[in-house]
């Protein structure tokens, strides 16, 4: 961490992640600092987590240049600067999505209709998460809905389809490129 003037504001820069605060390290001293309210938060969209170099505000103000090693990529909750006076912690937006829930397998389909679904997601190059019986993915408009229930038309006896919005990181893996 540097810090250089730049007017009345200082820049600092954040050159790796130190931790998360998910994880239990980080938990406790997140939930000290942020009683004392010493913490700040830094929101970046998906597409953001994946760069290694940005320049960012968090909502208190403080100007934070972010240069992460190469092949690097934010996750929520990640905390990027800690003092004794100060906790940086990005959180990612929430995003639309489509969440595919699986219901009415029988034995007879339970190969065939996952495949079938991740096939279909798949030719369209969308990243995924997988939360139980659902799979989830990024989309960028309503309409996307319906054009799944379409593509999944055969199937829709076996799958309820809707949309949400959330914070997205996909399954380590199986964050292809979106077209």
């Amino acid at each position: 961490m540097t810090q250089q003037k730049r007017g009345q504001n200082r820049l600092i820069t954040a050159d790796s992640v130190l931790g998360n605060i998910k994880n239990d390290s980080m938990k406790e001293k997140y939930r000290k600092m942020s009683s004392k309210s010493l913490c700040e938060v830094v929101r970046i969209n998906r597409l953001e987590s994946q760069r290694v170099r940005m320049r960012k505000s968090s909502d208190k103000g403080t100007d934070i240049a972010i240069t992460l090693p190469s092949g690097s990529h934010l996750r929520h909750g990640d905390v990027i600067l800690l003092t004794d006076s100060k906790m940086v912690v990005v959180e990612l937006e929430p995003e639309n999505v489509a969440v595919i829930e699986i219901t009415h397998l029988h034995d007879d389909d339970a190969i065939e209709v996952p495949v079938r679904i991740g096939h279909t997601i798949g030719n369209l190059h969308r990243p995924i998460k997988l939360q139980e019986n659902k799979i989830i993915f990024p989309i960028q408009a309503e309409s996307e809905i319906d054009m799944f229930k379409k593509l999944l038309g055969h199937m829709m006896h076996h799958v309820e389809i809707r949309s949400a919005k959330m914070v997205f990181e996909p399954e380590e893996g199986m964050d292809v490129h979106e077209h």
